[in-house]
């Protein structure tokens, strides 16, 4: 199993770039899967979480509103909390060190795309902070106990940036590390590259957006989102993350352009 080596601060939060993490996602796919390296495909994120990192799954509702989309479990606790629909209340349950909750709303109709980042999300934070939280618990006294065993993650985490960079703490900063690790393993920099490097690929894109580079982006993001099998949100924000779209030209143009086009297109 490949474990990846990285600077830390001296509490133990990471110090990595998009460079890094997007070396150390795909050095983890070449060993759990080299294939996808090779060929653009998805990868399958349960089996990554539980067959390759050894972590264990569960499902539970987090809460009676849906404000958090996973949880992972850094130390053994008999005190997660969770929501129970049939009493309408908080219970606790017991959790190994090691454990990924998903809530169970993720695994409704339409919620694909959200499910596969949010496992890969709480993936990333196993990777990268569990020195920063998994602790020795016969030395912690619970007065100090606070947020060393689980974090949460809320959909405004996971779904879109969280506040300007120059405003980060370091629980904003280990949340970007983990969205930036679930989409690079997720659309590996290689394969991204190689679908927009792909002759046949750009000459189809260039004569279906009749030379717009507007409509061409958007047909790049459609395209990446069917491939990797992701939201068109993710696939956009990965584009624009290795610097392949421009984010500011995306824009009114879109707004005329036949949608009709757009949707019923063989991407």
């Amino acid at each position: 199993m490949y474990y990846p080596k990285f600077r830390t601060k001296r509490n133990n939060v990471p110090i990595l770039s998009k460079d890094e993490i997007d070396s150390i996602a795909e050095k983890y796919l070449l060993d759990f899967n080299p294939k996808v390296l090779d060929t653009p495909q998805p990868i399958d994120e349960d089996r990554f979480l539980t067959e390759y990192l050894g972590l264990v799954q569960d499902f539970q509702y987090l809460t009676n509103s849906g404000i958090y989309l996973g949880m992972i479990v850094f130390n053994d606790s008999n005190k997660v909390i969770v929501y129970d629909q049939d009493t309408r209340r908080a219970e606790y349950i017991k959790a190994k060190a090691g454990t990924v909750i998903i809530d169970n709303s993720l695994l409704e109709n339409g919620q694909e795309h959200r499910y596969r980042f949010t496992v890969i999300h709480e993936a990333g934070h196993w990777i990268f902070h569990r020195a920063k939280y998994s602790r020795d618990l016969s030395q912690v006294s619970w007065f100090d106990f606070g947020d060393i065993l689980n974090i949460k993650c809320r959909p405004s985490i996971i779904d879109r940036n969280i506040k300007p960079v120059d405003q980060w703490n370091d629980n904003d900063t280990m949340e970007w590390q983990a969205n930036y690790f679930a989409s690079a393993l997720l659309m590996p920099k290689s394969m991204v590259l190689k679908v927009c490097n792909d002759k046949e690929i750009k000459d189809y894109l260039t004569f279906m957006s009749f030379g717009n580079i507007d409509v061409y982006n958007e047909l790049l993001i459609k395209r990446i989102s069917y491939i990797f099998n992701v939201s068109k949100k993710a696939a956009k924000v990965r584009l624009c993350n290795l610097n392949i779209i421009n984010t500011e030209s995306n824009t009114n143009s879109m707004l005329s352009y036949n949608k009709k086009l757009l949707n019923n297109s063989i991407l």
